[in-house]
């Protein structure tokens, strides 16, 4: 108890304490029976008709005479234990994780469900027991069933054990299951078969006749591969027609027959169908008192021994025994007939469990949870791999059953293959890809798409909040509906639920394309009224009105166009701390379910200009949509994708003073960000500054400041090697000076950075500029040689200067490569930089690198950790961040490999030490900076902090003679 009204849980205050005289609720006000009499048929515990036990709590939300399942868990609960006892923590436990996650939580479901289970084997003699206080508990079991198949819509294992509990509360004086004498409620037991009727309708998609539940939807029953479920509907059938039909065998066998016939049909070749054929040929013997019986057993032998099943060679063997009962000629002549049909169907089955195991797939058990969404969990990365092997291996299934190993005919075997696809939309309901998988399957299958589309809509409805699904749905009713313009209710009815920035640009699109340009800019506004937040909503429409719909071009030339780039307040561009996203709130309402709007992002301003300006050949409106973006929202001038297509759009227009002062302040803006974006954005504004030199002179001096700009962001002294001209860290570097620094380190504290790679490559920095504006190399203003150059060593074409400048080049790549720890025999024409594991498995000759020669000597509980590392970022600047699986991979091969007992000891012959590197022997080597080795210090020496002094005074000397 206890449970929050905005959990799925609903409360309800009854009684705590139980006995047989205490009423909690008459069951027959929740049913469609009419009026309510005395509970226990008169007597003195009979309640009156006017007793009220709490008028101001809320009952149990149960439509009257309805035939759905109670969907909300009835608190608190009617067994005594539940609320005190040893186990009531543990009940309370499992009920507020369902609460709190009733989607993913699997375990508190399993434990709910295993608890309601016990207690349903506790009451299961007293099911037909006209008592308020029984038929409460039988209420609680299902209000339980109830609530987890609303959020597991296609657990067939659930529904098979409600199914079993209704079929026995259903079953009348006499029948199976039922009570063999006294009295019964007959309007419980009534309304108990019309929901277990409706359980058949949805999950097996038949009505108890056998026809089509809806025969308008294409799809059927999502759970017909479940045995149980048809077993349970073969006894439902089988009670109904001795119900129906009194004293009438025959006409039971037929109702039992044709139930059994429909579900070999539909799941004959499912898994476990060993056991629905096993029945069928036990009910089909017992029945063989005629020629006809036994022609009809005879065709149920020779259809099971054709499908793969477990127990397939005893099978054969019994109708082999069965063939030579009847008759010694004919049974030869049979046997040698279907012995092939036998074999093969054997085959398939040993193949079958050769290419996956049917128990990994976990076929009606595994509730369909959301895929791993928390990247905060300490197992999101185990459970994200889980994830991902899973559903491999239910790709691998349904790409397995399509190369029709059985041989089967075109109908069957597009049956065969969609009861594939429905089993993996069970245990993956809430992944998108499997739906569209299907989908893609059927539209093959099927060329109206009627099918492909159902599928789509169905899918639509367990994963709201998908754009993909609708986008898919809306392409298929628009390549095969007759009228597609039904694509935008499509996508009206997904922006409805759930709206996003992509739902409205795609939509924007299809009007664009079906209604024009006044339409599709009115859908640009609803969507910037609709995704902003409330407050940026008001200033909007204070400030802009209806400008995204109603923006028309200004007249005059591109000179008088309002523009605010170089007006932009210091403040735009400074990335905010990111926001988290709104979380999901359903508000659900009989069958629709309403999800917060998504935030907005620059890709809808962008989609809009892009419009704008490719389609209805505005480019002064695009550029004011552009303009739009940047003011209402500052964030997105750190966004280098939006900013390089506004400069673009700049560059086009030759708004040359707009165009610098935008590329300027996003440099600004991106400073700490480190992508692949970022380098692009220089590209571009080392290209525009390159092209206007050309123009005018003064400019050459300010395309020379932002390439040397842009070399100290991109590359800088921690990747350089000013000594060399490679890349820092790459091959071991002397130390000189009383500092112990490196060369290049020394250099940078002389000379500077820029004059010393302006000296060493000077030269291969020229070539890195005329690669971006388009002169050297492939031509693309984008690729650059800053890192390592993709041209082969053979390639002469690509370089339009002389034979001496192709050699240059070749060195350069030849350098390039070595820097980054590679080898030329590794490159080729659309090689990559090779990882350290890659690195090491291709360096089994002696000519390794010195990166694989170097994991080679580690010790063996280090060199799993430097395997699984990329290349670091002072090798290969692609590489900026290992990934979250890359860590875990890294801690998970830090645990498995112990750690020596003890520390390494120092190699004094080598002069090799394990502690730190810049501390020498006591008896070797220049040691001011540490004089007092052996003795405890905090950390510097004597004629480092008299270097430290000096330079102080020297900098308060210059200042006072300034």
């Amino acid at each position: 108890g206890g449970c929050p009204r905005d959990t799925p849980i609903a409360s309800r205050d009854i009684l705590n304490k139980y006995s047989d005289k205490v009423m909690v609720t008459d069951p027959r006000k929740r049913n469609g029976g009419g009026e309510s009499s005395n509970i226990l048929l008169g007597g003195e515990d009979a309640m009156d008709e006017d007793e009220i036990l709490d008028t101001n709590v809320p009952t149990t939300p149960v439509v009257e005479g309805g035939v759905e399942l109670i969907s909300t868990i009835i608190t608190p609960s009617p067994f005594a234990h539940h609320v005190t006892g040893p186990t009531s923590s543990r009940f309370r436990n499992a009920m507020q994780r369902i609460s709190e996650n009733p989607t993913s939580d699997t375990e508190a479901w399993q434990a709910l469900i295993t608890e309601v289970l016990n207690c349903y084997r506790s009451v299961q003699t007293k099911i037909h027991t006209v008592d308020a206080e029984v038929q409460l508990q039988l209420d609680w079991m299902e209000s339980c069933f109830g609530t987890l198949l609303k959020y597991f819509p296609y657990s067939s294992n659930q529904y098979v054990a409600v199914a079993q509990m209704l079929f026995a509360q259903s079953a009348r004086i006499g029948e199976e299951e039922g009570p063999a004498y006294g009295s019964i409620d007959r309007v419980r037991s009534e309304r108990c078969q019309r929901k277990l009727e409706n359980i058949f309708a949805k999950t097996l998609g038949i009505n108890m006749d056998g026809s089509p539940a809806d025969p308008e939807d294409p799809i059927g029953g999502m759970c017909t591969s479940n045995i149980d479920l048809w077993l349970l509907y073969v006894r439902t059938r089988s009670r109904q027609a001795r119900r129906e039909h009194p004293g009438n065998p025959e006409s039971a066998r037929e109702w039992t027959s044709n139930a059994y016939e429909l579900a070999i049909d539909s799941a004959g070749f499912c898994v476990n169908n060993h056991v629905v054929w096993k029945a069928y040929l036990a009910y089909a013997k017992a029945q063989v008192d005629n020629p006809k019986q036994m022609l009809h057993l005879r065709s149920i032998y020779q259809r099971l021994v054709c499908n793969p099943m477990t127990g397939l060679d005893q099978l054969w063997q019994e109708y082999e025994s069965f063939e030579r009962q009847q008759s010694e000629a004919l049974a030869a002549a049979l046997i040698s007939e279907f012995t092939p049909k036998y074999q093969h169907a054997r085959s398939v089955y040993l193949e079958r469990n050769r290419v996956f195991n049917i128990q990994d797939l976990q076929i009606n058990t595994k509730l369909a949870c959301p895929p791993p969404s928390n990247a905060d969990d300490e197992d999101y990365n185990s459970r994200l791999q889980e994830d991902y092997q899973y559903l491999n291996l239910w790709k691998t299934r349904s790409a397995y059953e399509r190369t029709n190993p059985e041989r089967l005919s075109q109908t069957d075997l597009a049956k065969r293959t969609r009861q594939g696809y429905k089993e993996m939309i069970c245990a993956l309901t809430r992944h998108p890809e499997v739906w569209h998988m299907w989908s893609m399957w059927e539209e093959t299958a099927d060329t109206t798409g009627t099918k492909a589309i159902a599928v789509l809509e169905t899918g639509r409805q367990h994963i709201p909040d998908c754009t993909l699904l609708a986008q898919a749905q809306a392409q298929l009713t628009e390549l095969h509906n007759p009228q597609p313009q039904d694509c935008l209710k499509v996508m009206e009815s997904f922006l409805e639920v759930a709206p996003n920035t992509l739902g409205f640009m795609l939509y924007q699109r299809m009007v664009r394309r079906y209604k024009g340009v006044k339409a599709a800019r009115d859908v640009f506004a609803k969507a910037r009224r609709v995704l902003v937040t409330e407050i940026e909503s008001k200033e909007s429409i204070k400030s802009e009105g209806a400008e995204g719909a109603d923006v028309k071009q200004e007249d005059g030339d591109g000179d008088k166009r309002w523009m605010v780039t170089n007006r932009l307040d210091p403040s735009i561009g400074k990335r905010n701390p990111v926001k988290e996203s709104p979380k999901i709130e359903e508000d659900t309402v009989g069958d629709s379910t309403k999800i917060r709007p998504g935030p907005i992002t620059w890709h809808l301003y962008a989609s809009h200009a892009t419009i704008e300006h490719r389609l209805n050949r505005s480019p002064d409106i695009a550029a004011r949509v552009y303009e739009l973006g940047l003011r209402k929202h500052a964030s997105f001038l750190t966004e280098p994708a939006y900013v390089l297509g506004y400069a673009n759009l700049l560059l086009e227009l030759q708004d040359t003073v707009n165009l610098r002062a935008l590329l300027t302040r996003a440099l600004a803006a991106c400073k700490e960000l480190e992508s692949a974006a970022v380098t692009a954005l220089w590209d571009m504004t080392l290209q525009f500054e390159s092209l206007m030199s050309v123009a005018d002179p003064g400019n050459v001096k300010e395309s020379i400041a932002i390439e040397r700009k842009r070399r100290a962001a991109l590359m800088g002294p921690e990747i350089e090697d000013v000594c060399n001209g490679g890349r820092v860290g790459v091959g071991e570097a002397a130390t000189i000076g009383a500092q112990k620094s490196t060369v290049a380190e020394q250099l940078v504290r002389t000379d500077g950075y820029e004059m010393s790679s302006m000296i060493v490559n000077g030269l291969s920095r020229s070539v890195e500029v005329l690669n971006v504006m388009g002169l050297w190399g492939s031509g693309s203003p984008n690729s650059s040689n800053r890192v390592v150059n993709t041209q082969t060593m053979d390639d002469d074409k690509v370089i339009p200067g002389g034979k001496s400048d192709a050699l240059y080049q070749k060195r350069l790549t030849f350098a390039a490569i070595t820097s980054s720890g590679g080898s030329i025999e590794t490159v080729g024409e659309n090689s990559k930089i090779l990882s350290a594991r890659e690195r090491l498995q291709a360096s089994a000759a002696p000519q390794g690198s010195a990166i694989s020669i170097a994991i080679q000597q580690s010790p063996d509980w280090l060199r799993e950790l430097l395997l699984v590392l990329p290349a670091s970022k002072s090798q290969l600047r692609v590489f900026h961040k290992p990934s979250p699986f890359v860590i875990e991979s890294a801690l998970n091969a830090l645990r498995q490999n112990k750690l020596p007992a003890e520390r390494p000891q120092d190699d004094k012959k080598n002069g090799q030490l394990s502690g730190n590197k810049h501390r020498l022997q006591s008896g070797g080597g220049d040691s001011s900076d540490e004089e007092d080795s052996g003795v405890s210090s905090s950390g510097y020496g004597s004629q480092f902090r008299a270097r430290q002094r000096a330079r102080q005074m020297k900098a308060a000397q210059s200042i006072k003679i300034e």
